[in-house]
């Protein structure tokens, strides 16, 4: 089929859609020509239902022509076009970056940060940092431009929040959200400059609890969660007796369950480094009660809905407290709290002689710096070795 052109002025001609319709007439689609070194070139402008019209295509042309006299700028549509739209990508990249200096640590939180964060973070780590950033971040940083923010200023948001009474432990993690605050930034290259939160220190303080149960208190605590609710008893049985965290025992499933050999597998850890504990008597008996004829894939210890716990059973606080074992405790690290049934179990093993490299081994601790803590319970396990020396300078007879 033929395409009928028609002359509209000089250089400058249009063809018709056969029917779509622009208004009341046809679409037309519009197109300049003209000579340039010795070549006669078409090139089109548009369809006039684009927006492309008669006077852009005159407009277009005058400027084509100005710019062959000069002798300069762009020859063809081509590249006047490529030329406007490196011009208009240079006015979006400085609009981009008067806008990046202005951007308040507020706005990059959630324009940026916080979008990114909620696809690689969990729900309760996200909740956290929430939490932090509103409370405490936002109110002395967050209506400053990001790149106005130094060092010294963090360290004062941080003093903040030791004027408060926060503990060391969480101005530490605050720090730790700002500075992937400004990490985040820095990789959008939103941020020229090097991390302020490096250069701030946090004064340190042992939050690292303490409190651990006797035997006697072992025995009172069993008895009484036994009564009150099995499972929190069976659960308590294992960490003390095996030292697993509260995380640890609600992800285990039967298939963790060596009952030949009498190990539990620990997968998936806190420090990421499996491991095995192994049962005592004790939490043999008490998974051979619990398993029936669980599958290996079921949860050892589900919830009231057959899905992962997400926390200790209330019971166990309530139990606690009816025992009395927190009455007159201010100090959150003679508190006792499930996690100190683990201590517990590091505790009786050093108590009983263990050398720490094995309680290391055993608690799955990242460095022996950790299960150092428990040093002071073998006193008396050090104390008769020392006495060995006793008499070495005897005169003998």
């Amino acid at each position: 089929m033929t395409i009928k052109w028609i002359a509209a002025a000089r250089g400058i001609r249009y063809r018709e859609h056969e029917t779509r319709k622009h208004g009341k007439r046809p679409d037309r689609y519009w197109c300049i020509q003209y000579k340039l070194d010795g070549r006669t070139l078409n090139e089109a402008v548009g369809w006039w239902s684009a927006g492309a019209t008669q006077a852009q295509a005159e407009e277009i042309l005058t400027q084509l022509r100005q710019n062959w006299r000069l002798g300069r700028g762009p020859k063809t549509l081509r590249e006047l076009r490529a030329d406007g739209q490196e011009k208009r990508q240079e006015e979006l990249r400085e609009l981009g970056r008067i806008k990046s200096e202005s951007l308040t640590l507020a706005d990059f939180w959630g324009q940026h940060y916080l979008p990114t964060a909620e696809l690689r973070k969990t729900l309760k780590t996200i909740e956290v940092e929430k939490w932090l950033f509103k409370s405490w971040i936002s109110p002395a940083l967050g209506h400053l431009a990001l790149k106005e923010i130094t060092a010294d200023q963090v360290a004062a948001a941080l003093a903040g929040m030791a004027q408060a009474g926060r503990s060391p432990r969480t101005q530490e993690h605050a720090k730790m959200v700002l500075s992937g605050l400004f990490s985040t930034a820095i990789q959008k290259e939103l941020f020229n400059s090097s991390n302020p939160c490096k250069a701030v220190k946090v004064a340190k303080k042992d939050n690292r609890r303490v409190r651990f149960l006797s035997s006697e208190e072992a025995r009172q605590l069993l008895a009484a969660l036994k009564f009150r609710s099995p499972q929190t008893h069976d659960e308590a049985l294992l960490s003390i007796f095996c030292g697993l965290r509260a995380g640890e025992i609600f992800a285990l499933t039967w298939a963790d369950i060596n009952m030949d050999n009498r190990q539990i597998l620990i997968r998936d850890p806190k420090n990421k480094r499996n491991r095995y504990a192994y049962m005592t008597g004790e939490v043999a008996a008490m998974l051979r009660g619990r398993q029936g004829n669980q599958t290996q894939a079921a949860l050892v210890f589900p919830d009231t809905n057959g899905q992962r716990q997400k926390s200790v059973n209330a019971t166990f606080k309530r139990v606690v407290h009816d025992l009395g074992f927190n009455n007159g405790v201010s100090d959150p690290r003679l508190k006792l709290v499930f996690h100190s049934l683990r201590h517990t179990y590091a505790s009786w093993l050093v108590q009983s002689g263990e050398a720490l490299y094995t309680v290391k081994e055993l608690m799955g601790h990242r460095s022996l710096q950790m299960t150092e803590r428990y040093a002071h319970l073998a006193s008396d396990h050090l104390r008769r070795a020392a006495d060995r020396l006793e008499g070495k300078l005897a005169v003998e007879d």
